[in-house]
């Protein structure tokens, strides 16, 4: 209740990309149309007096530090969210000056782990008193909008056979170490002969063919569900709705959106011992912590999930963990709390 939506962004690109289908041109379509985005924000901001600007996403780098620097100079206080403070693969020097510039600028930063909180302080000499952590909390707010498919769902279940489906979902980038889990495929077979892996999205970086030689290789194609493409939300909803327990073997991470969708879901999770990760996974309660490139950590922790009756309570607990940690209304309420306290600094 009271919150209005203000739709400005892109409005003029999203209308063009319904007739033209060449990428670079609608790139360059979005490119010209943001600096007019902004003046249009601004102008929404100056004309309704708004305190506090908050900030998600950085899309040009240069020309929105410029632009969150006039805002504070027409008075406003401005916030940003930090989801990955730092690049988590090799990236040019630009990109970390560009994030420099934009955590100087702002007055105060959102992170979601006490672990980028720290990688701000190290990396980028932020001060402690401009940092806050406030967790993401569940995606059911954006799953409602859209059906489960069911069909995917069963054709899953009807492959799986009533074996337990052992899921790694998401974009797939080196720093997440799916590699590692394929290399443990073997490993968790021994110890879970009733287990079937379920992989499912987009190569971000490295060849498609390259991560399919490596599965055909690993186990057989009976035990394996393979889906490497963008997923979609109504198919994302159909794999957590029949994973049985959620793997993320990275090897670099500040926190995971995968995590609460899996806790929701009441799936537990097991997470390399990494960045925020561990700050995400009770060890033992929602899941288990393991070392990061440790294949047969990966299997004897699978196994322990499985162990006697542990899987109906680590389900319980991670369902508890996503309705009092990640529950919406208190992250409004830490948010509000810190808007109102950027209101009262002079």
């Amino acid at each position: 209740p009271g919150v209005k939506i203000f739709p400005c962004f892109f409005y003029l690109a999203r209308l063009a990309n319904r007739f033209i289908k060449f990428r670079p041109l609608r790139r360059f379509l979005r490119g010209a149309e943001y600096p007019l985005d902004l003046l249009i924000l601004l102008i929404y901001i100056l004309h309704n007096r708004i305190k506090v600007v908050h900030v998600m996403y950085i899309v040009a780098g240069w020309l929105d530090s410029r632009f969150l620097k006039l805002l504070q100079c027409f008075g406003c206080r401005v916030v940003f969210t930090a989801h990955n403070p730092m690049p988590r693969e090799r990236r040019q020097r630009k990109d970390i000056q560009r994030l420099s510039r934009i955590y100087r600028s702002v007055d105060h930063i959102i992170v979601l782990t006490h672990h980028a909180g720290k990688e701000l302080q190290i990396n980028f000499d932020v001060p402690s008193a401009k940092i806050t952590v406030i967790p993401h909390g569940d995606y059911n707010s954006l799953f409602s909008q859209y059906s489960l498919n069911e069909a995917l769902a069963q054709a899953v279940r009807k492959k799986a056979a009533g074996r337990r489906i052992i899921t790694f979902l998401g974009i797939i980038r080196p720093y997440k170490g799916l590699d590692y889990f394929i290399e443990a495929f073997p490993l968790i077979k021994k110890r879970l002969p009733d287990s079937f892996f379920l992989i499912a999205g987009s190569v971000l970086i490295g060849p498609k063919k390259d991560l399919k030689k490596k599965l055909a290789h690993s186990c057989s194609a009976e035990d394996l569900w393979a889906d490497i493409r963008f997923i979609p939300v109504e198919d994302m909803k159909a794999y957590l709705s029949v994973t049985d327990v959620l793997v993320q073997p990275y090897v670099n991470a500040s926190q995971s959106g995968n995590t609460v969708m899996a806790y929701a879901a009441g799936i537990p999770v097991i997470s390399t011992d990494v960045g925020g990760l561990a700050e995400m996974t009770e060890d033992g309660k929602t899941g288990y912590i393991i070392p990061p490139k440790d294949p047969p950590a990966l299997a004897e922790a699978l196994a322990k999930c499985f162990r006697k009756d542990n899987y109906n309570i680590l389900s319980k607990n991670a369902r508890r963990v996503a309705k009092e940690k990640y529950n919406w209304r208190k992250i409004a309420q830490k948010t509000a709390q810190l808007y109102q306290h950027l209101t009262n600094i002079n």
